[in-house]
């Protein structure tokens, strides 16, 4: 309970006062321009109650944090992180990058007791870390009857439909809970019950409130959005909105019939503000503040004198010092397989030093970026003095293993048409340090199969070996005078090797390859030729890789590249001795809504002859767009290009689907002998297109043109990067 002896002294000249915070997603950001209201009007505040959004603004005001501080550091998040979960792309491990290039994020879990889907389209991992920041002064502080003002928040109870008041634990997990929007985020269990967004059962708690402190009067102020007409519901989404929405405006217009002639309730004008538009906050508390100001005649009635004002804030708890903690110890709740040592090498703090949360946060987010767990937060804790801090590492819900799905789909205006589905079957967690089994199925145009043991060999993830074994059958059309105009393959190969490697960190990788590969070639289109039969492959390979661009579909920042030699050799069983070196290359800068992506690829023969399955292939979209795919091909390659992206939607809008416009400029050719090689042979080309970042991967539409009359038409649903 409140200390009451503190209460009754700071209220015996005034009424006592609580505040309701309703929720509206981000409509709810305008309870920040009305608590600068109520300051600047020096209305005190004896207890808050608030739901969802709500929830949040009055835990950090319950907390210490000023109006103020909240819209500055409102101003400085980046929204749509928030929403996503995980480290940004360059922090994640190397090989869950290189699985995104054929993989799409979308995970569901494989048991004894058959799938199991996710809770939520997101964990809300960015967002709890988000909480816990900016809470972290009331970290130590379990009993919310001690925070600077005394705070309750309001969940549902999944399981009744029932409200829970929260009036203890940790804020950032009471507050991560009481927004847990149905379906959008995973609920949060919490002392044995599994909760979602408060909005559901109470989005308006002025029953709590009222038994929270007794309060003379009432301020409520309801964000939340009011119902759709008829005409606006024209789409499932909007009808499932709007269903969701009668529930909450329900039990808000119960809460309001509770309303005593003392009380007040302000309900902002947030016009076209939506609970979506999080990046439009300063708009929201610019509106909560001119609600605030428009019911000053009845909220001034509230106003006390400076003097009293002052003995107010005196007998509120001191607001803690912004100076963080030294960290005393470090403790690791740890439900996985993994080992303790796996996911202490990943944390950067060591005991003595001073608790940094940023540098925390990105150390915990490259944990969780690791996939092995459905959640990676931490609390401060306080034992014989000493203050330590304890990581929870929540295993996944979905299990280890999981089932993963892929999808390629291609057109032109030509009749040309390429349809690849794909799905990967990952046991995870085998070992201690971390070993994964995967299986790889591809069907369609390209078959392809593939089994990997990847094998971490300590505990900082550092070094790696993976053996596999794969069979793949793809069609090689070669359009070259060499080979016979309109030739056409279907190659059938078998595979076996190992990769030996080290990880550099989460850039990059070095590797050594050992590899077999057996096949052979048989003719589909055209005259009979030498290229057909059996083929055999056998030697080493050396690769240095990189990729930290923060979008693998259409990105804005970062660099990928890999540099490649590889050597087949008749002593290991190889049919002739080949050598080739390879180079590809891409970097993206942005400027607000302006990427430019330079990119170069160069690869050639050192040594030897190539068998047709080895040449260098360009053709399609981005890779001298006029000419269709792989329609150019030799033993030389080369391809330099210039793409440029305008994104036409909000890029500092959270839950958006990205739209860009774009084009390239290319330059490129291919050569079967290398005196060959000049400026007079090289090809220009372009293309423009219109880009959309689906859930399904990126969709693109374009066009493209090569010198000689070349071009082409593309529909795409695949990764092109």
């Amino acid at each position: 309970m409140p200390n009451t002896a503190l209460t009754a002294a700071a209220t015996q000249d005034r009424l006592r006062i609580g505040l309701v915070l309703g929720g509206g997603g981000a409509r709810g950001i305008a309870h920040i321009g009305v608590l600068k209201a109520l300051e600047e009007m020096q209305i005190p505040v004896d207890c808050i109650a608030g739901t969802s959004m709500g929830s949040i603004i009055g835990g950090l005001y319950a907390s210490g944090m000023t109006p103020k501080d909240m819209e500055q550091t409102l101003s400085q998040i980046n929204w749509p992180e928030v929403f996503k979960d995980g480290p940004p792309r360059a922090d994640l491990p190397f090989r869950t990058k290189q699985e995104q290039r054929v993989l799409l994020n979308a995970e569901v879990g494989i048991n004894t007791e058959g799938a199991r889907l996710p809770k939520g389209l997101l964990e809300g991992q960015n967002l709890l870390l988000l909480l816990e920041e900016l809470s972290l002064p009331a970290a130590s502080t379990h009993n919310f009857d001690q925070l600077r003002i005394p705070y309750r928040a309001v969940a549902t109870d999944l399981a009744t439909g029932e409200p829970v008041v929260l009036d203890s634990g940790e804020l950032a997990k009471a507050m991560r809970a009481s927004m847990s929007i149905p379906s959008a985020l995973a609920p949060v269990e919490l002392k044995g019950k599994v909760l979602v967004d408060g909005g559901v059962s109470n989005n308006l708690p002025i029953d709590v409130a009222r038994r929270l402190c007794h309060p003379d009067v009432i301020i409520a102020v309801d964000v939340g959005a009011p119902l759709a007409s008829a005409s606006e519901l024209t789409s499932v989404l909007s009808v499932t909105n709007q269903l969701t929405t009668i529930l909450t405006v329900r039990n808000v217009l119960e809460q309001i019939k509770t309303l005593g002639k003392k009380d007040i309730l302000i309900t902002p004008n947030l016009q076209d503000v939506s609970s979506i538009d999080f990046d439009r906050s300063q708009d929201a508390i610019r509106f909560g503040y001119i609600a605030a100001q428009s019911n000053k005649s009845h909220l001034s009635q509230l106003s006390v004198s400076p003097a009293i004002y002052q003995n107010y804030l005196a007998s509120l708890p001191p607001i803690p010092g912004s100076e963080q903690p030294v960290i005393d110890f470090i403790r690791i709740n740890n439900g996985s397989r993994l080992s303790d040592q796996v996911l202490e090498q990943q944390l950067k703090i060591k005991p003595g030093d001073r608790l940094d949360p940023q540098r925390l946060n990105r150390n915990l987010n490259e944990i969780y970026g690791m996939g092995n767990f459905q959640q990676v937060n931490y609390t401060l804790v306080k034992e014989n003095g000493q203050t330590g801090l304890v990581v929870e590492a929540t295993p996944k819900y979905i299990g280890v293993d999981t089932l993963q799905f892929g999808l390629f789909l291609g057109a032109n205006l030509k009749g040309d048409s390429v349809f690849d589905i794909s799905a990967a079957y990952t046991m995870s967690e085998l070992n201690t340090l971390g070993g994964q089994w995967r299986n790889f199925v591809q069907l369609g145009s390209n078959i392809m199969l593939l089994s990997d043991f990847y094998q971490p060999l300590d505990a900082d993830q550092t070094y790696f070996i993976d053996p596999y074994l794969g069979y793949e059958q793809y069609n090689l059309e070669l359009f070259s005078n060499s080979y016979g105009q309109g030739a056409g393959f279907r190659v059938y190969q078998s595979k076996i090797g190992v990769d030996i490697g080290r990880n550099l960190e989460q850039w990059g990788r070095l590797s050594l390859g050992l590899y077999y590969h057996s096949g052979h070639n048989d003719l589909r289109l055209g005259q009979p030729s030498n290229y057909e039969g059996r083929f055999d492959e056998a030697g080493y390979s050396l690769r240095w890789q990189a990729d930290t661009l923060d979008n693998i579909n259409f990105p804005n920042s970062g660099y990928v590249g890999a540099l490649t030699f590889r050597d087949s050799l008749t002593t290991l069983g190889a049919d002739q001795d080949l050598q080739t070196l390879s180079l590809d290359y891409a970097y993206a800068y942005t400027w607000g809504k302006y990427s430019i992506i330079p990119r170069v690829r160069l690869a050639g023969k050192l040594s030897g002859e190539m068998g047709i399955q080895d040449l260098f292939l360009l053709g399609g979209f981005l890779n001298l767009s006029g000419y269709q795919p792989n329609q150019l091909s030799g033993q030389y390659a080369a391809l330099g290009e210039l793409i440029y992206m305008y994104r036409l939607d909000s890029a500092s809008a959270a839950f958006t689907i990205p739209i860009y416009a774009g084009g390239s400029l290319e330059i490129g050719g291919v050569w079967d002998k290398y005196r060959d090689i000049d400026f007079n042979s090289l090809i220009a080309a372009g293309s423009l297109f219109l880009g959309v970042d689906t859930p399904l991967g990126p969709f693109y539409f374009a066009g493209g043109y090569a010198e000689g009359g070349n071009a082409s038409m593309y529909m795409l649903l695949g990764k092109v990067f």
